[in-house]
């Protein structure tokens, strides 16, 4: 006689199959919220792993509902939707800065609904797993290549998005993080999606032994050889001898957003003032290179380098060092010769979000090189053409106050820094995506990153800057290079190529450092694309493997 359906379920599965499509979707919101804990700062991974079990469970009570497609897309959307809500919370602390154009109510309706766009992705990827889900272990392969698909396209597409991808639950400069120098971290992505899921079929009562136990089993070998791998590369770490590269100092003025933007018809000096009292004078500082955040000195009178006062200034406090700093720049010509004879609004200027390489040898101070940042941020720095027409209507500007935004400069490439090799600007967000450093010919000798954290919210109270940080030093690992890391609000560092961070600080003040010696470019790191999808197509193939359940039925 064959056993009931309930004789051969799990007691979980049974349970949560017994449970009302809301009550299902509740525990998806709070699986997706714990999953959240896996990232910076608290990096828990085991309770993200927990978390990727809890769906799959849930997945698996969807695949025996007469509406399995819908109960599938809604229970990843409720997903993701408790994940990116509670991930993602700090986005609404750039509403609290004073924004006659957005307000500070602005922040929760907006926090909510980038929320559940992006959970859409989440919803995507367990629909298209529900399409081939099996009862046995092969859907373990099939849920993690459609969520890494999804996460792989919400990193892409309009735009792109990579925040908290899964492989940031692995705390970077440690050595499970290192395969990032092998796949990046759409790689350790795939590779933490699918061993976190592995625990699933310990529940599958309908399997064997074998079966049940060997995906986890698996998991923990792989995890534990990419361990191996990546703590005998920490341990290869190279030396520099003392002198080999310059020492550079990253600084910040401590100032919050507010703070900084606070209007006075001399808050460009006082600003300045601070900076250079964080930069350190020559008597009490090291360094022959100085790194300042993203746009460190407010432009509300002038533009920093069409003001020849300021850069004077700005060269008795700099001395002969070299200076990188970010700042906001007006595209030379009749526009802005205008605006400064208050003849143009500063809405008809063409603006950049830039970092300048200002060389101070001989105490003159000459603006060597200028990066404009390539990939801007979505309302925060301009606005996207479909919306540009409701916001003309009600006089609604990007977050960033200056103007009607920003305008996108060409993708990163190599700058010359004097008496240091040649390096990268990767300014704010940027450094969340990968593949965006040079390679080959073009690969520079360090990063430089700079960003303006204060948007994040206070540290001590928002994850947003130990998130943004964390992102940053997989930049490091993945390219093999050194990052000095300049912060406003956050996180300043220095990083060595294995994501580990050399001296840190935050608030007022700066930190030095020599800078560590950059790695050899890894072969693979120009086939990463191709080798990690090699990898998805043969994960997703085991889904078509032969498999035979236990007479006990094919019931979980």
């Amino acid at each position: 006689m064959n056993a009931s359906p309930d004789a051969a379920q799990s007691r979980i599965h049974a349970w949560l199959s017994g449970r009302t499509p809301w009550q299902r979707r509740g525990l998806a919101l709070l699986a997706g919220a714990l999953a959240t804990l896996g990232h910076a700062p608290f990096q828990l991974t085991l309770v993200f792993v927990i978390a990727i079990v809890a769906l799959v469970w849930l997945l698996d009570a969807a695949a025996t509902k007469p509406k399995r497609l819908w109960s599938a897309f809604l229970t990843g959307w409720f997903f993701g939707l408790g994940h990116f809500t509670t991930g993602l919370y700090w986005v609404s602390s750039a509403f609290l800065v004073d924004s006659s154009a957005w307000g500070p109510l602005w922040g929760i309706p907006s926090t909510l609904g980038l929320a559940a766009g992006l959970a859409l992705f989440w919803g995507l990827g367990c629909w298209v797993a529900a399409l081939f889900w099996t009862r046995d272990w092969r859907r373990i392969a099939v849920f993690a290549v459609c969520a890494f698909v999804s996460e792989w396209l919400r990193g892409n597409i309009l735009t792109g998005f990579p925040w908290i991808l899964p492989g940031y639950v692995w705390t970077p400069g440690e050595p499970v993080s290192q395969f990032a120098a092998l796949l990046g971290i759409y790689g350790l992505t795939l590779l933490t999606l699918l061993a976190g899921a592995a625990p699933a079929t310990i529940a599958d009562r309908s399997a064997s032994a074998g079966q049940r136990f060997a995906p986890t089993l698996v998991a923990a070998l792989a995890i534990g050889m990419v361990w191996g791998w990546g703590a005998q590369r920490i341990a290869g770490a190279p030396v520099d001898p003392p002198g080999a590269q310059p020492i550079v100092r990253v600084a910040d003025s401590g100032l919050t957003q507010a703070e900084k933007w606070r209007y006075r018809p001399d808050q460009e000096w006082r600003v300045l003032q601070r900076y250079l009292e964080a930069s350190g004078g020559p008597e009490d500082s090291r360094a022959s290179i100085l790194v300042w955040p993203e746009g460190a000195i407010p432009t509300s009178n002038f533009f920093l380098l069409d003001n020849p006062q300021f850069l004077d200034d700005l060269g008795r406090g700099l001395g002969d060092r070299a200076l990188i700093t970010g700042l906001t720049r007006c595209e030379p010509g009749p526009a802005c010769e205008a605006f400064w004879r208050r003849e143009a609004s500063i809405d008809s200027l063409t603006l950049y979000n830039s970092a300048a390489v200002i060389d101070g040898v001989s105490g003159e101070p000459r603006v060597a090189q200028i990066y404009d940042k390539h990939h801007l941020v979505p309302f925060g720095e301009y606005l996207p053409p479909p919306l540009l027409f409701i916001a003309n209507q009600f006089g609604i500007t990007p977050l960033q106050q200056i103007g009607a935004g920003f305008h996108p400069g060409p993708a990163p490439t190599r700058l010359v820094i004097p008496e240091a090799p040649p390096a990268v600007v990767l300014i704010c967000y940027e450094a969340i995506f990968p593949d965006m450093i040079p390679r080959g010919e073009d690969r520079p000798g360090w990063i430089i990153s700079v960003t303006n954290d204060a948007w994040f919210g206070d540290l001590r109270y928002f994850s947003g800057p130990h998130q943004h940080f964390a992102m940053a030093r997989y930049r490091a690992i993945e390219e093999g290079l050194p990052m000095a890391r300049a912060a406003s609000g956050g996180i300043s560092a220095i990083v060595n190529a294995y994501g580990a961070v050399v001296a840190s600080r935050t608030g007022s003040g700066g930190v030095e450092a020599q800078l560590p010696p950059a790695l050899p470019e890894l072969a693979l790191a120009t086939k990463r694309n191709l080798l990690l999808l090699l990898a998805a197509i043969l994960i997703a193939g085991l889904r078509f493997l032969p498999i035979q359940l236990r007479a006990a039925g094919n019931k979980l």
